[in-house]
């Protein structure tokens, strides 16, 4: 018995080792396969990285070419289809002209640096480069590839297409060349096909456009080679049949291989720390306390971060901010808070979806953070709302440098999937002495200078000052006095006529609103209109305005009834309907009807813009560009959307007598109108000497206050009986 109980006590003592042993075998199978696991994992998603990186670098080099390309057919065009160069060339042979409008203009370097002028029989007349005169034809500059091109435009022109564009080799290097016939503005001929004269523009792939390039789309190292790699990524240069110019080449980042450098050291110790886990359960239990804490870890920093930027978020930069004033006051240096958020950003997710807005989030994430000095926090505190907060030693000149870096990084357009997203940004700071403030009043000064910013619209960060939070009060008091006058339609509608040109009887009127505040007097327009913008107003004026306006003008026969629109207005998807809806309501005819829209509107929103337009002319109205000459004024636009009327800023008539070239750039305006059909309306005007000389330029109508002020419906229908006209309804 004694034996057979040893045995089993035998038996158990070395069942034990036994099975400790199999704990510790399996144990290290399963380390001995994590580990080889983890490693090819690891490598697999380094590659992947890698591959991702280089494709995006690519896909980045190839839409550089792309828009290389598509500036330069830009500009051919403009410069082709010209009604001033088609009257130099084929009219007048003004060869002056050409040169100071073509070859001169390649000094500039910014469209083009290179100019031919080929004449009807293939000869070469005129030829500049980077402003100097080009002693040799056009065949000896470019190479084979500008036959084909040229080619194709021959084929072209068979079915009225008169222009071409594509990548060439030059004596200079390779270069992007449009070949155009010189026509008018409309695109058409104005002589044979056989006649017609060409330009050829040229911009050369030189060391400092590859620079620019680079700079523009983020791609390090990017340089021209003549020959296409054997070993790493490119993208080609190819004309137009095909061939390979040359190619782009960079440097690869590597981001996969970098990042697996640095992660293996601490696979490695993980490896080591769970190899330890089989010299006892003891080092077992410790592991898995330790990834319970290493979870709790994880999940503590992901509830303060952003997934979409990788930013930290709202929470995460409170607990920035308490640490970044924690130091600011122990080292006697101030903490600074500034609030950053997207202009226009909107616009962009209206436009092309909100993919695309994503997108444009993590890129100007990413351009960001090369801006920004290492040791500040960055956070993205909302839909296009970031902040960055810091400590610094000279606050002013720290603040100046940050404000700087994000107004140069916003001032090109970026390319987001394939589209050119223009946005821009407004800086509020809000500075903590010391690290004194507290970091929730911190945020809350730097918010409202934020809006101050925006609001200004300057491009330039704003500092808090104690006087905002009076402001602010006012501005709201003022929205809740606004939204009572609505209510109780406490508003009124003035109109300042406008006058025919050669006959100076009036010929119409522009609504204006004004509101006498109760207990405060009369407020300025230029103050109520824009808190009733920022406070969703906008639409409930536009709306009293335009009713009231129609039910008066409906006993002026015959003259137009011009209203100014807000680009919120139009905003609202219910715009067109609702003015639909009261012109029925008032039974007005829509032809009589001038909706007055700012040109920065059609700027910033062109195809909001053209999509508005289109809607609102199909219901009868028309539409007049407000303001032209105040900032924006374009030709390109003036091209593009078909305006019914064009009113001059008033700042181009005060600077008539006042400015040398004011006359000359009055005229200018008015032909330039004049050559697209379009009326043209001069505001602003005060004397006697302003109105004959701005109908002597060809103006159509004119307005301001030499004729006379805003004023009453009554006195309008006064002035409409003196000139003969009944006051009967329309």
């Amino acid at each position: 018995m004694v034996v057979s109980g040893e045995s089993k006590i035998g038996s158990k003592t070395l069942r034990a080792p036994l099975m400790v042993s199999l704990v510790l075998i399996v144990f290290a199978a399963v380390v001995a396969g994590g580990t080889v696991l983890i490693l090819t994992a690891m490598n697999n998603m380094a590659f992947h990285a890698n591959s991702l990186d280089t494709q995006r670098a690519q896909q980045t080099a190839s839409g550089a070419l792309a828009s290389f390309e598509q500036q330069i057919a830009s500009a051919t065009s403009d410069y082709s289809a010209w009604d001033d160069a088609a009257k130099a060339v084929y009219v007048d042979h003004d060869r002056d002209w050409m040169e100071k409008n073509y070859g001169v203009f390649t000094g500039a370097g910014t469209l083009f640096d290179t100019y031919f002028l080929v004449t009807p029989g293939g000869e070469t007349a005129m030829a500049y480069k980077d402003g100097v005169a080009l002693a040799m034809g056009f065949s000896d500059y470019f190479g084979k590839s500008f036959a084909t091109l040229r080619a194709g435009l021959e084929n072209d022109m068979a079915r009225g297409i008169y222009q071409r564009t594509g990548f060439v080799e030059t004596i200079d290097g390779p270069a992007v060349v449009g070949i155009a016939a010189v026509r008018s503005s409309q695109g058409s001929l104005t002589v044979a096909k056989d006649k017609a004269t060409f330009v050829i523009f040229a911009r050369h792939l030189s060391d400092a456009v590859i620079k620019q390039l680079a700079h523009n789309y983020i791609i390090d190292g990017l340089r021209l080679v003549p020959e296409v790699p054997a070993n790493k990524p490119f993208a080609a240069l190819r004309n137009s049949k095909g061939d390979i110019l040359g190619a782009l080449v960079w440097d690869l980042r590597e981001p996969g291989t970098r990042s697996y450098r640095q992660v293996l050291p601490m696979v490695g110790c993980g490896i080591a720390v769970i190899g330890l886990v089989l010299l006892g359960l003891l080092a077992f239990g410790i592991i898995i306390v330790r990834r319970l804490m290493a979870d709790e870890r994880a999940a503590r920093k992901l509830s303060k971060e952003d997934l979409l930027s990788g930013l930290i978020n709202r929470a995460g930069l409170n607990d920035a901010l308490v640490e970044i004033e924690a130091r600011a006051a122990l080292s006697g240096r101030d903490a600074v808070l500034i609030y950053l958020d997207l202009d226009r950003f909107k616009d962009v997710n209206d436009a092309y979806g909100h993919t695309v807005g994503d997108q444009l989030i993590r890129g100007v994430t990413a351009g960001l953070k090369h801006l920004l000095p290492k040791d500040a926090a960055f956070a993205r505190i909302g839909g296009d709302e970031f902040a960055i907060a810091l400590v610094c030693d000279d606050t002013e000149a720290c603040c100046a440098a940050v404000e700087q870096a994000v107004i140069a990084f916003f001032k090109e357009p970026l390319i987001i999937a394939g589209r050119l997203a223009s946005v821009g940004a407004s800086m509020g700071i809000a500075v903590s002495s010391q690290g004194a403030l507290g970091s929730a009043e911190l945020l809350r000064r730097a918010d409202m200078a934020m809006y101050r910013a925006k609001a200004s619209r300057s491009g330039r960060a704003v500092f808090y000052h104690p006087s905002m939070d009076e402001d602010r009060e006012a501005r709201m008091t003022m929205a809740n006095d606004l939204r009572q006058a609505l209510d109780h339609e406490a508003l009124t509608v003035v109109y300042q006529p406008v006058f025919d040109a050669h006959t100076r009887i009036i010929c119409g009127v522009e609504a204006l609103v004004r509101w006498n505040r109760n207990g405060h007097g009369f407020v300025a327009p230029d103050i109520f209109i824009p808190i009733a913008e920022d406070n969703g107003l906008i639409g409930r004026l536009g709306e009293f305005v335009m009713r009231q306006a129609l039910m008066d003008a409906a006993k002026w026969p015959r003259i137009s009834v011009a209203i100014n629109i807000s680009p919120l207005q139009l905003h609202d998807v219910s715009f067109v309907s609702s003015t639909a809806a009261i012109i029925e309501e008032c039974r007005f005819p829509a032809e009589r009807v001038i909706l007055e829209l700012t040109e920065g509107f059609f700027v910033r929103n062109p195809d909001l813009a053209k999509q508005s337009m289109s809607q609102l002319q199909r219901n009868g109205f028309r539409i007049a560009l407000d303001d032209f000459g105040s900032g924006f004024s374009s030709v390109g636009y003036l091209r593009e959307f078909g305006f019914d009327r064009l009113k001059i800023d008033r700042s181009l008539i005060n600077a008539l007598g006042k400015t040398p070239k004011a006359g000359d750039l009055l005229k200018a305006t008015v032909a330039l109108a004049s050559s697209f059909d379009i009326p043209v309306t001069a505001e602003g005007i005060e004397t006697q000497l302003q109105a004959d000389y701005v109908s002597d330029c060809g103006c159509d109508e004119l307005q301001g206050f030499f004729f006379s002020k805003p004023v009453r419906a009554q006195d309008i229908s006064c002035m409409l009986e003196k000139t003969g006209w009944t006051t009967s309804a329309a």
